[in-house]
């Protein structure tokens, strides 16, 4: 005999007012990640949308309101070939937007772009086509045609990163300068003289920033900057290794190095391990890790850590506020990663190859 017996409807926005004891009108601000609903009262609401299986239908609200629901993010994909890192960290940043955007109308969809230019191009669509409320990207230049594009068109976007042009946006960053300044600081006072920075590509925005936090500790230190030992590349382990061995083969190669990712870290421990460099007794290493992979280096090295994570859980957030209509000079974080001391990152009593 046929099932004729239609299937249980979900609780709409009504049944989850009447739920909680809110307007719909509160509710439904809520829902969207108003600025004028109190977090509090935010987490009761989503935890009683979780309670009695509340949906949004998308489509239904689309028409009404003329909002996608849909929440973009570009995914850059790297070009180079093997590329030994590419999406690891990604996979987190997305992990921590799709947290924010729980509970939330929004759902998220990712636009695989290969470059800037790319990234641009699609951007312009998501705008043209209506294909989603507000936008997400990384992998910021220090003059960047998608902040322009953005932030001319008056379209919701976060950004992870900061370009060098005074321009006001939201914006999730770390503070490379401050990062790169405290590694190399930290090398300074332990004795080393002859410090590497493997750094990624100039054009963007965070490359800049590392060297000029870099150059500032030797500056401050009243030492001529080992400015020569500055090798830029994709961040790939590849480069990190290959930098290494080309900085060690310099006429006053470097009794440190400061990497700024875990992959180059990788890399250069390995350009390191087959010299026989060893790590704390002939050659000192500080690295930035978002994904906590250093803590299985053999030997651990000395990070300045920040979950890659929490950044996209902010990014998410950030960009519900700016889809709700927040004012983007409100929506800017920028985040100091933490110190984790695994070596003494200092000469002692040893003799370096070259100071």
């Amino acid at each position: 005999m046929e099932n004729t017996q239609s299937p249980r409807a979900r609780p709409g926005i009504k049944a989850l007012a009447e739920a909680t004891g809110y307007s719909i009108a509160t509710v439904s601000k809520a829902l969207n990640g108003s600025p004028m609903v109190a977090p509090a009262t935010k987490a009761l609401i989503h935890r009683a949308a979780a309670d009695i299986g509340y949906r949004a239908n998308a489509r239904g609200m689309a028409l009404r309101t003329g909002r996608t629901c849909q929440a973009a993010v570009l995914m850059p994909v790297t070009a180079a070939r093997d590329y030994e890192w590419d999406g690891v960290e990604y996979t987190q940043i997305l992990s921590g937007i799709s947290q924010a955007l729980e509970g939330s109308d929004y759902r998220m969809s990712v636009h695989v772009v290969r470059n800037v230019e790319d990234g641009c191009e699609v951007a312009r669509r998501i705008i043209d086509e209506g294909l989603a409320d507000g936008l997400i990207f990384s992998g910021i230049r220090a003059d960047d045609p998608r902040i322009d594009l953005l932030d001319e068109s008056r379209f919701p976007f976060v950004s992870l990163g900061r370009c060098r042009k005074p321009l006001d946006y939201a914006h999730v960053d770390i503070d490379n300068e401050w990062a790169a300044h405290a590694a190399t600081a930290r090398l300074i006072a332990g004795g080393h003289r002859r410090i590497a920075l493997v750094n990624p590509l100039r054009h963007l925005s965070y490359a800049e920033d590392r060297v000029d936090g870099f150059l500032r500790a030797f500056r401050e230190a009243n030492l001529s900057p080992s400015d020569d030992l500055i090798a830029e590349g994709d961040l790939s382990t590849h480069f990190g290794r290959e930098s290494a061995l080309g900085l060690l083969d310099a006429a006053r190669p470097p009794t440190a190095f400061v990497c700024s990712n875990e992959s180059t870290t990788l890399g250069v421990l390995s350009g390191l391990g087959s010299r026989g460099r060893r790590i704390g007794v002939d050659v000192d290493v500080v690295a930035y890790d978002d994904i906590n992979v250093s803590a299985y280096f053999t030997p651990p090295i000395t990070t300045f850590y920040q979950p890659i994570e929490v950044l996209g859980r902010t990014l998410g957030e950030f960009l519900l506020r700016r889809m709700a209509g927040e004012d983007a000079r409100s929506l800017k974080q920028v985040f100091r990663p933490r110190l984790i001391e695994r070596q003494p990152d200092s000469l002692g009593g040893r003799l370096p190859h070259s100071v």
